[in-house]
């Protein structure tokens, strides 16, 4: 099983995301999806997060700036370690590889994003959440859905 981790990344106010428009996989084409990718061998998740964010956007961030909030699991797919951060770094992260940085309103995210970042999102930006347990998800695996 793969194992990846996705972060979301805000301005310190909150009013300003960082997302990223995909190429790949082909499943995500032209969908806005929070930064991330695979944990590589060896590597720690918060220590993966700090450096897909630094590879897609240039943006230089230490793990304690990092919250893990979120688990995602689907059995025979993937397991993605949610993460958030706030700081004004976040309004000078730009396109570092081929897919796409865009800086935008959390008020105005687009409709054409990864699903689950409708409830993700918010979830990263509740206030009122005790993260020092992460929500786990296990999501149902893609026979039963057919079913």
């Amino acid at each position: 099983m793969k194992k990846y981790v996705t972060g979301f990344l805000f301005s310190q106010d909150t009013n300003q995301i960082v997302l990223i428009k995909k190429i790949n996989p082909q499943w995500q084409r032209g969908l806005f999806n929070g930064i991330g990718g695979k944990v590589e061998a060896n590597e720690t998740s918060i220590d993966a997060m700090v450096r897909e964010c630094a590879e897609e956007t240039g943006v230089i961030t230490q793990p304690v700036d990092w919250q893990y909030f979120a688990n995602v699991f689907r059995p025979n797919g993937y397991d993605v370690d949610l993460y958030f951060a706030r700081t004004d770094l976040a309004l000078s992260a730009k396109t570092m590889e081929a897919e796409e940085i865009h800086i935008m309103k959390v008020s105005a995210i687009p409709k054409n994003i990864i699903p689950n970042l409708q409830w993700l999102i918010p979830l990263a930006l509740d206030n009122q959440a005790d993260f020092s347990t992460p929500v786990f998800i296990k999501e149902i695996a893609q026979e039963r859905l057919k079913a």
